[in-house]
């Protein structure tokens, strides 16, 4: 079942889009900022196409898998005692 969409990208991508671009546009506010939004569409476009849901596993991924703390040591996570 594909997600929902919005302006053509799933719900997930377009609020990565939007509110990325809107940011950087009021942080920078320089008009160049738009045109790199328009540039950035057709790829989040193209990886929404690969993986509609990406973004939504990242974050899950993310926010129930915290990096443990012997990370360093072993140069990833280490989950065995």
């Amino acid at each position: 079942m594909r997600p929902p969409k919005l302006l053509g990208l799933p719900i997930m991508y377009a609020m990565v889009w939007l509110f990325g671009s809107v940011l950087l546009f009021v942080w920078v506010q320089h008009i160049a900022v738009l045109g790199f939004a328009a540039l950035l569409y057709p790829v989040l476009w193209k990886a929404a196409d690969w993986d509609p849901r990406f973004i939504d596993v990242m974050m899950t991924a993310l926010q129930e898998t915290p990096p443990t703390r012997n990370r360093s040591i072993h140069g990833g996570d280490s989950y065995a005692p």
